[in-house]
């Protein structure tokens, strides 16, 4: 049969006729467990927005999972008692053992009989399990000598209870015999939150027994909830009943039901009811209640045992005090912070010890958070810890203060780049911005013209080079922290390993015009050098007499391990002709002791990460060149100097190929070819180290082998290829389905054929057709994708040419021919090639043997025994092959052609995907030899689309689309 894309196409003129109406979705038969239980109700909003916290009513989670109930708990037979009572529907198993032997199962009738085989009939209902057993033994003594009966509880009845009332689904409930009133409940889906839970009722032979659920959930006993039901039991669940609700620093708030028959309750009931207080104390009890007029009072409650709570009040339960006496803390870089006794700690000294602190603490500066008696504000004061610990500050505490340390982290943040970019200009921190920047900015924001935003250290901080680490957890917590030690700090310029803001205790006070006892800007006249960039310790450091870089880099040791190794920059000032000079390096060769640099006052020595160096020269590009493009520019060349972003880009040389990371690498000089393609990686697994090329800046171009020349030197400006091996299979591999004696994937070679691989499948079965052989190619197919997309963009445009020309179009013309241009950019043709596929004949035309590409599908079917009929007939058939009949016999087999076709334009689509006219007017005999599995198509008239130049073109798009079809049907069958 034809697909149903060559369906969906002769299907065009009536699916323009009108859209189909949408058919309703198909509705779910029960709801999931959050629509059967609201996240919010609106007793439980009202109470909520009075209690100003969310409260929810007490109960109604029991039945959470109740949307899946099947009908109660099912006792396991095999553990009921002799003592259960038989009845209609129970089943036994009986077994014998003796003179006669069997082991079967037995259903107490509706009579309430049991009737064993060959037994007279035993009356079972209303009996024991035991005396069954009794009755059964002395029927089978006297029936069979000799033999021992055995009975035992296959199968529990089931019956029925009718549950009505506030539960999710009403209705009779078939449950077992074992089920108590909670599992009926379950079964109904448990209770509506408008249902009560302390008044249900259960009615049995004209009476009601009363069922509270909240003494299962509270107190643990069942009372009448675990009742068993019998037959015919009725379950009832009224409205809910009046409530009140507990909130505040309870266990358990939430929204309480009253009992049926009680008064009301006192606030010591109330708040047992919900749990009990969260903390041991005495606490204060504050009702609301509702008014007769509809408002709502407040009264603090004195007598807790008073009996005032009913309907609608709402109980606050809060500790009469929540304060912590004789307590100081010590927080941040210690090892153990937290609370200490005060009685222990009444002193700085006496609060902390050198043993206390974690590697690396911070001693020129701490706070100390404390309480100011006449505000009851907090105050951060500045601290000493060298002071401290040297026995020389011995200030007195008070309860509740606090002392924080601060760590190398800590102070590495206040030359952060978030906070430098605020000292900038930057008044608006990031929106993702921790506290401290908060703070910062606030800060900024309130003294624009103070020394904290346009002192010299503002002015200073402009030209540093700030890292991006994250906040610390001690600005997060005392946000006012962070403008505090910055309006203390000093910035050193010099003298330190990392320059930057150093907070002091006794330093100037944010706002103050000068620096107190500190300056604000420390830069020694000693001479030095600093390390910038991607090593263990940067910073600045004296220099000493006959410093190298050498020495400097502890040959090799205080670099980290991925720094980049081809390139370093030594900046240097040359105060002669006062301008600045940039001398690169090789990390490597000064690492091995192959180089060295002797260095002067006032040397900046520039180290770069590998993975920043990557990101920086993308590959293609120049570094300056990825720093100036409209995109956003890599974090390196954001933070760098342009003139040393400059350099790196003037000594690249570029390394192509077969490499695992190409792209441009900066170099020092001349660097060695081993260096360069260690530095990318090393060569990928398809390199040929013989066959590389080296290009100069000159345009001189030479052959390199990297096993003998690898010593060999490339220069700034250089390009070197390092070219693959050629492959001698195939990427990827192609398959060979059908009739093949080994079907499967295969990986090929360059230049392998068909007529190969069929030979190496195990060559075609007996019943093999390889005249209707399939291949199909990823290439071909995207080449008739393309083509479809072309067609459909041409008939478009065909379309809106026809309409600007004002020619008379018919609208259903238009909808019609807009319908087949997007039903051409959906359709996914299979990308089939016509090849020969017969191993006899390729053997002696190899000139017709395909070469493989790879992802090539080939399937070799079995040999059809019946030839299509499809497109404008009566019936599309496939009918039976015969030898010898004509097409005309065909057409009249699928009962003929419709008004719509166009019989002048029918085609005969081959088993190999060829296709050719027929000739089917009365006048013209030809006889065509139809093979078995060919596909006689009848295309559709174009006369729709009369009045459109594109009727031609209409033609050719219907004949694409068929053949397409049809070679979905070819490889279907």
């Amino acid at each position: 049969m034809v697909p149903a894309l060559a369906s969906l196409l002769w299907a065009c003129a009536a699916l323009a006729a009108g859209p189909t109406p949408d058919l309703p979705p198909a509705q779910s038969q029960f709801q999931p467990p959050s629509s059967i239980f609201p996240l919010e109700v609106p007793l439980e909003a009202a109470y909520s927005a009075r209690a100003g916290e969310p409260l929810r009513q007490f109960g109604y989670d029991l039945f959470l999972s109740a949307g899946d109930a099947t009908g109660g708990i099912e006792a396991a037979p095999g553990a009921i008692q002799g003592d259960y009572v038989l009845n209609t529907g129970d089943a036994l198993l009986v077994t014998l053992r003796g003179q006669k032997s069997f082991s079967k199962r037995f259903t107490v009738d509706r009579n309430g009989q049991l009737v064993v085989d060959d037994l007279r009939p035993l009356t079972a209902a209303g009996l024991t399990l035991d005396a069954l057993r009794r009755e059964l033994a002395a029927a089978v003594t006297a029936t069979w000598p000799s033999t021992d009966a055995f009975a035992s509880l296959a199968e529990v009845r089931r019956i029925g209870v009718l549950v009505t009332g506030a539960v999710h689904r009403p209705g009779r409930q078939e449950i077992s015999a074992f089920a108590t009133v909670l599992d009926a409940l379950s079964a109904a889906g448990g209770v509506e939150r408008g249902g009560s839970l302390r008044a249900v009722r259960l009615i049995r032979a004209g009476g009601t027994i009363a069922v509270d659920l909240y003494a299962l959930q509270i107190a643990g006993t069942a009372g009448n909830a675990d009742m068993p039901l019998r037959d015919g039991d009725r379950l009832f669940v009224p409205p809910l009943g009046a409530t009140v609700a507990v909130a505040g620093a309870v266990k358990r708030p939430g929204i309480y039901e009253l009992p049926p028959s009680g008064g009301p309750l006192s606030a010591a009931e109330l708040r047992d009811l919900a749990g009990g207080p969260l903390r041991p104390g005495r606490g204060r009890f504050l009702r609301f209640g509702i008014g007769a007029a509809g408002e709502e009072t407040a009264e603090q409650i004195a007598d807790a045992d008073a009996k005032l709570f009913g309907d609608g009040d709402l109980l606050m339960f809060a500790p009469q005090r929540e304060d912590r006496r004789a307590e100081v803390r010590l927080e941040g870089h210690v090892l153990r912070p937290g609370p200490r006794a005060w009685t222990q700690a009444k002193t700085l000294e006496e609060l902390l010890s050198r043993a206390d602190l974690r590697p690396g603490p911070y001693l020129p500066f701490a706070v100390l958070e404390s309480t100011t008696p006449a505000t009851a504000a907090r105050d951060l004061r500045p601290v000493d810890l060298s002071a401290v610990l040297n026995g020389h500050d011995r200030r007195r505490l008070a309860e509740g203060d606090t002392l924080f340390v601060l760590g190398a982290s800590d102070i590495d943040f206040l030359t952060s780049e978030p906070v430098l970019a605020l000292l900038r200009g930057e008044r608006q921190p990031p929106q993702d911005a921790c506290p401290g920047l908060v703070a910062l900015a606030r800060v900024l924001a309130a003294a624009p013209d103070g020394p904290l935003a346009t002192g010299p250290q503002a002015r200073a901080a402009a030209t540093l080079t700030g890292a991006r680490t994250p906040c610390p957890a001690i600005f997060t917590t005392v946000p006012d922290l962070l403008p505090l030690a910055l309006g203390h700090s000093v910035l050193r310029l010099t003298g330190v390993q990392r320059p930057g803001f150093y907070p002091v205790a006794g330093s100037r006070e944010p706002g103050a015009e000068s620096a107190g006892t500190h300056e604000a800007i420390v830069e020694s006249e000693v001479p030095h050098y600093e390390l910038i960039g991607h090593v263990r310790h940067p910073g600045t450091r004296r220099l000493t007499v006959g410093a190298t870089l050498r020495k400097t880099l502890s040959d090799g040791k205080a670099l980290k391990r991925d720094v980049y190794p081809l390139l370093g920059i030594v900046e240097r000032y040359d105060r002669r002709t006062l301008t600045r000079v940039h001398l690169p390096f090789s990390p490597q060769e000064v690492a091995a002791g192959r180089a060295d640099r002797g260095l002067v006052d006032g040397d900046r020595i520039h180290l770069f990460a590998a993975d920043d160096i990557r990101s920086l020269m993308k590959p293609g590009s120049s570094a300056m060149e990825a720093a100036d493009t409209e995109d956003e520019p890599p974090m390196l060349a954001g933070l760098l100097d342009p003139a040393i972003v400059a350099v790196i880009g003037e000594r690249t040389v570029q390394l192509r190929g077969a490499v695992r990371d190409p792209g441009g690498y900066p170099v020092a000089d001349r660097t060695s070819l081993a260096s360069l393609v260690a530095a990318a990686g090393g060569l990928s697994a398809d390199a040929d180290p013989a066959a590389a090329e080296l290009t100069e800046s000159n345009g001189k171009r030479s052959a390199i082998d990297l096993t003998r020349d690898g010593a060999r030197s490339i220069a700034p400006g250089d390009a070197l290829r390092i070219n693959p091996r050629p492959q001698a299979l195939e990427a990827r591999a192609v398959a060979i389905e059908g009739a093949v004696r080994r079907p499967g994937r295969y990986d090929v070679g360059r230049g392998e054929t068909l007529s190969s691989l069929i030979a190496r499948a195990g060559g075609l079965m007996e019943d093999a057709y390889p005249a209707g052989a399939v291949l199909t190619r990823e290439s071909e197919r995207h080449r008739e994708k393309e083509q479809f997309q072309r067609q459909a963009r041409e008939l478009e445009r065909t379309l809106a040419l026809e309409v600007e020309k004002g020619e008379p179009v018919k609208a259903e013309n238009v909808a019609l021919a807009r319908q087949l241009a997007a039903q051409l950019r959906g359709a996914e043709p299979l990308g089939r090639v016509v090849v020969e596929a017969d191993p006899a004949v390729l053997r002696t035309r190899p000139d017709l043997d395909p070469l493989l590409e790879p992802d090539d599908r080939i399937v070799i079917p079995k040999r059809p025994l019946t030839v299509a009929v499809s497109g404008e007939v009566l019936h599309p058939t496939a009918a039976q092959f015969v030898s010898g009949k004509t097409a005309e016999d065909y057409l009249n087999e699928a009962g003929g052609t419709t008004r719509d076709a166009d019989a002048g334009r029918s085609f005969l689509v081959l088993p190999d995907g060829r296709a050719r006219p027929l000739a089917l007017s009365s006048w013209n005999h030809r006889a065509d030899v139809i093979p078995p599995g060919s596909i006689l198509v009848v295309p559709r008239d174009p006369r729709p689309f009369d009045g459109l130049d594109a009727a031609k073109a209409i033609g050719n798009i219907l004949s694409q689309l068929a053949i397409t079809a049809a070679s979905v049907s070819v490889i279907a069958r």
